[in-house]
C-alpha cells in the first residue's frame, strides 16, 4: 500500500470515567490555562491531521457535553457506571469502525501534555509504516505510555475489550508489532487524577 493511499485516521478520546479521585468536581472540568482539561485535549486533537475526532462520555455528564457542543467533535454517550476503560474503547469502536478508517488513535481525556504536534508525529509515523504497525507514545526514557494508534487489523480485538484493563493485553500480546515514538520528558505518562496532581502540573507549567 502506498502511504499516499491512506485516507482516514480517527481519534477516539476516552472521557467516560467516574473521576472519583478528584474531590468536588469532574477532573475533566478543571481549568488549565483558560480552558477546561477536556476542551484542551479535544482542541489539540481537532487541530491535528486526523480525519475525525470522537469522544465517549457518560450520559449524565451534561456539562461536558454542553462544553463540547459547538466543536466539530462526535460525542458518543454511555449510561453505564463503573464499566471500565475496555468497555469505553469497545463502545467507541462500534461507531468508528463504520467509517472504515485506516487507523484509530486512542487518547485519554485527562492527558494535558498531549498536543497537536505529538499527535501529528504519531500519524506521520503510522503512515510511514504503511498502516501496519501499532504506534505508541513513550516517555523520553522509553517508558511506554499514551496515546496509542492502532491499525485497522486490530479493530476487532478492540471491539472485544471489556473491564478496566483497556488495551493492555493487546499491547502485551503484539509487542513485536509496536513502533514507539518518544515524546519529551514524561508527557506520554502524565495524566491528572487528583487535586495534588493538578496542582503539581500547574506548578510545573508556571500557571497560577
Amino acid at each position: 500500500m502506498n502511504k499516499q493511499e491512506i485516507k482516514k485516521i480517527e481519534i477516539l478520546i476516552l472521557a467516560a470515567g467516574q473521576s472519583t479521585r478528584m474531590k468536588g468536581i469532574n477532573k475533566l472540568l478543571k481549568y488549565l490555562n483558560g480552558k477546561t482539561l477536556i476542551e484542551q485535549v479535544v482542541s489539540q486533537s481537532l487541530k491535528s491531521k486526523a480525519s475525525n475526532v470522537s469522544i465517549i462520555i457518560q450520559e449524565k455528564h451534561l456539562e461536558i457535553e454542553n462544553l463540547l457542543s459547538l466543536l466539530p467533535v462526535k460525542i458518543f454517550k454511555t449510561k453505564f457506571k463503573n464499566i471500565g476503560i475496555g468497555y469505553s474503547i469497545s463502545k467507541g469502536m462500534e461507531f468508528i469502525k463504520k467509517n472504515d478508517p485506516e487507523g484509530v488513535l486512542i487518547l485519554l481525556g485527562d492527558m494535558p501534555d498531549i498536543n497537536t504536534v505529538y499527535i501529528n508525529k504519531m500519524i506521520d509515523k503510522f503512515i510511514n509504516n504503511f498502516s501496519q504497525k501499532i504506534i505508541r507514545a513513550s516517555s523520553q526514557n522509553m517508558i511506554p505510555g499514551n496515546p496509542v494508534l492502532f491499525p485497522k487489523s486490530f479493530f476487532d480485538l478492540l471491539l472485544g475489550l471489556k473491564g478496566d484493563n483497556g488495551a493492555r493485553k493487546i499491547l502485551n500480546n503484539y509487542n513485536h508489532m509496536i513502533e514507539y515514538i518518544k515524546l519529551p520528558k514524561m508527557n506520554a505518562l502524565t495524566d491528572i487524577d487528583t487535586q495534588e496532581q493538578f496542582d503539581e502540573w500547574k506548578k510545573k507549567n508556571s500557571l497560577p
